[in-house]
């Protein structure tokens, strides 16, 4: 499984960095897909990169980057153990915020990357990346250190780890809000431990032909994000599934009727 994952996390990378459709790709210098590991139990999201990750081409390596490293090891936390990347993937001319039209255009790379990973637990760094991930649930300086539930996804916002470079408060404020996120990861690490109750005993009923066959039930992935999962083949011995309905089954075919010949013996 962990191979699968990382292959389809590869996919996703290639398709980011030879991606033009918005007008981003034509001052960057490379596309920053992410980095850190298919099976990461964290996942960090930031706004865009910036003039060094542009160069670079990872995310989170300037000074910002330093105050994420700091804030990750406070908990015990390495910068490997989690996986890193940002709403749009290519620097922003001057490091101004993205534009909607802008993040809207990368969310099928941002959604494939979630549903490939499926953290633990989500961190949400600064208030473009709260917008695009929970849209209306409110504004930065309320959420920060709270966790939000959507869905199976359990997110928490913080502020990005570069408003502490301006404003020195802030940095006692990320600390104190990355010990909650201990605690959450804590929590989600015992509910792994828990015992799963096995599934009752399915009876199997006998097929009928004559029943109708319901349409193959939707996607688990959103409608954008599926196109790109969908390139990655199958693990070996997994089944393949199949859509539409069994071939149709032949009525028997009835006897001959008996000939002149074999009446007259009678």
């Amino acid at each position: 499984m962990q191979t699968g994952a990382a292959d389809a996390l590869a996919v996703v990378h290639e398709h980011i960095l030879v991606c033009t459709d918005c007008p981003l790709h034509l001052k960057r210098i490379q596309a920053v897909p992410g980095t850190g590991p298919a099976g990461a139990r964290i996942m960090a999201v930031g706004e865009g990169p910036g003039e060094t990750e542009d160069r670079v081409g990872r995310p989170f390596v300037g000074a910002a980057g330093n105050v994420l490293t700091t804030l990750l090891e406070s908990i015990g936390l390495r910068r490997d153990d989690i996986y890193i990347t940002n709403v749009v993937k290519c620097r922003p001319p001057g490091n101004r915020d993205p534009e909607p039209a802008e993040m809207e255009a990368c969310s099928h790379f941002l959604d494939a990357q979630i549903e490939i990973i499926r953290p633990d637990v989500i961190l949400i760094l600064g208030r473009h990346a709260l917008a695009r991930l929970l849209p209306g649930a409110g504004g930065i300086s309320g959420l920060h250190g709270r966790k939000v539930v959507r869905g199976d996804r359990l997110y928490v916002p913080l502020y990005h780890p570069a408003a502490a470079l301006y404003q020195g408060s802030l940095m006692r404020t990320l600390e104190d809000d990355m010990l909650k996120v201990r605690g959450y990861l804590d929590e989600a690490e015992a509910r792994r431990r828990q015992p799963v109750q096995a599934a009752p005993p399915v009876a199997h009923a006998q097929p009928d032909v004559t029943t109708s066959h319901s349409p193959a039930p939707p996607s688990a992935f959103p409608g954008h994000a599926e196109p790109l999962l969908s390139l990655v083949a199958p693990e070996p011995g997994e089944p393949v599934p199949r859509l539409g309905p069994p071939d149709p089954i032949e009525p028997p075919t009835p006897p001959e009727p008996p000939s002149r010949d074999q009446l007259s013996l009678f």
